[in-house]
């Protein structure tokens, strides 16, 4: 097969679901900047979090996500330790006790869905209100609000599913309680309307910026409501009252979303984001769907925009593909460990020459080897 998987740059195209691609001119940009000495001889990263340069970058950069997303008033974006992950402890430890009886809801749609709720049962009665597991999550369950407890504390919902390829198109009304979205893998993907939701959380490391950080946002009638003995550090209210700077943050993580936010705007802000990112899954799925050849994994009115999951017709098959495309330079195309078959994760920094690169890999491989 001709070689396709390079860029003009000589980077490799990286399909990892995360840590994952960052976009180029982002790349260049910390490559160029992350060493260059200020005034007073020291770089961004060499400084102290509260000092008066860095919380100028902090605050430009909390100003820039509230206006390319639309963040409403009454709502603070906050920037958490631990990534997405211990989130799903933080948000029954701030939220659960609004429920007398401790109780929440839990909308499974995958792996990382099952996983929230098997950590907010830590912490109460964690119910699952709606699941796809009885079709292998290839779909979004419907959702229906006489199916939430009524005294739930809030309604946890994962926007979009990395492992099984599917995504909330539209969102669950009437629930008696606030909405919670893990939105790790299509934060800043497309456009939310962040007023139909209590709390949304997101991992940096897809497309945010390097991984170990978070961003919450939270309506503000959410914090002060911690369960006693919540530790320091997972108490969003902390965060909110110390603007995120309680302790010392990721200042690199958060230097790189400065310049993200950035090329987010010099793009043409989310709405034309999240086009690019349609037209990119719109290549792909057409290749996938010209044939029987390949099998995508998800109904086709749930497919995710930024992973894109499918299957060949064996296993051997599987493997000597992800063989081949690693060999062209594309990478990290296996699914994930608990499902198999192959995933494409297309996020914001996957420029369209590499996905036309592995559409062109698609065609070719059903040609020779199908």
């Amino acid at each position: 097969m001709a070689s396709g998987g390079r860029g003009a740059d000589g980077y490799a195209y990286n399909f990892c679901a995360g840590p994952a691609t960052l976009p180029r001119s982002v790349m260049r940009r910390v490559r160029e900047e992350f060493a260059a000495h200020a005034d007073d001889g020291t770089s961004i990263v060499e400084i102290s979090h509260k000092s008066p340069r860095f919380t100028a970058l902090l605050e430009s950069t909390v100003a820039r996500f509230r206006e390319l997303c639309g963040i409403p008033d009454g709502h603070h974006v906050l920037f958490v330790h631990g990534g997405a992950r211990m989130q799903c402890s933080a948000v029954p430890l701030n939220l659960v006790s609004r429920s007398p009886s401790r109780t929440s809801g839990y909308v499974e749609t995958g792996f990382f869905a099952r996983q929230a709720r098997t950590e907010g049962a830590r912490y109460g009665t964690a119910a699952v209100i709606a699941s796809s597991a009885d079709t292998c999550f290839d779909r979004i369950p419907p959702v229906h609000p006489e199916d939430c407890p009524p005294d739930a504390a809030y309604v946890h919902l994962t926007s979009n599913n990395t492992v099984y390829g599917t995504r909330w198109h539209s969102f669950p009304r009437g629930l008696p309680a606030p909405l919670v979205a893990d939105a790790t893998s299509d934060v800043l993907s497309r456009r939310l309307d962040f007023s139909r939701f209590g709390v949304v959380y997101a991992g940096f490391q897809k497309n945010l910026g390097p991984s170990s950080l978070a961003l919450v946002v939270i309506r503000d009638d959410l914090l002060g409501h911690a369960l006693p003995g919540t530790p320091l550090l997972l108490d969003y209210a902390v965060y909110a009252g110390s603007r995120s700077l309680h302790n010392t943050p990721n200042t690199f993580a958060l230097f790189v979303l400065s310049l993200v936010l950035d090329w987010v705007r010099e793009q043409g802000g989310l709405e034309a984001v999240e086009r690019a990112n349609q037209d990119k899954a719109d290549l792909l799925y057409r290749e996938l769907d010209r044939s029987a050849f390949y099998r995508p994994t998800a109904h086709p009115g749930h497919r995710s925009v930024t992973n894109i999951t499918f299957r060949l017709p064996d296993a051997p098959a599987t493997a000597d593909f992800l063989r081949r495309a690693e060999a062209e330079g594309l990478r990290g195309l296996a699914g994930h460990r608990s499902v198999g078959g192959v995933r494409a994760s297309v996020y914001n920094g996957m420029p369209p020459a590499g996905v036309r690169a592995l559409a062109g890999f698609l065609r070719e491989y059903e040609r020779t080897r199908g």
